[in-house]
């Protein structure tokens, strides 16, 4: 038995736009040209940025972690409009969605018990 697909989450784009706009958004967020800032935060905290960030750089850690709030907080303004627009997810749409993910998440495991 197969669910039915899911709805576009843009309609009218393509799969491939829709990447092709993500990634722009994040080029966008992450190309210059730079700004230097001072912030003030605990010192502990610094710390614990500074221990993760021991691969790379500071500031290029701080950035991506911003970078990455920031997507997030455009997702969730994404979707607020949609609820706007067309309303709400029915519980039907969840329950749908959970499935998909379900599946999703077993086959994940499946496949990292295979390696």
């Amino acid at each position: 038995m197969s669910a039915e697909p899911l709805p576009d989450a843009a309609p009218g784009l393509s799969e491939s736009v829709e990447d092709s706009a993500v990634e722009h958004a994040l080029i966008d967020l992450l190309a210059g040209p730079f700004d230097k800032v001072s912030i003030t935060i605990p010192a502990s905290l610094r710390a614990k940025v500074a221990a993760r960030a021991s691969d790379t750089n500071f500031s290029s850690y701080v950035s991506e972690i911003l970078a990455r709030e920031e997507r997030r907080r455009a997702l969730i303004d994404f979707l607020d409009y949609m609820d706007e627009k067309y309303g709400p997810p029915s519980d039907e749409d969840m329950a749908r969605v959970d499935k998909k993910l379900e599946a999703m998440w077993q086959k994940y495991e499946d496949y990292l018990s295979a390696q």
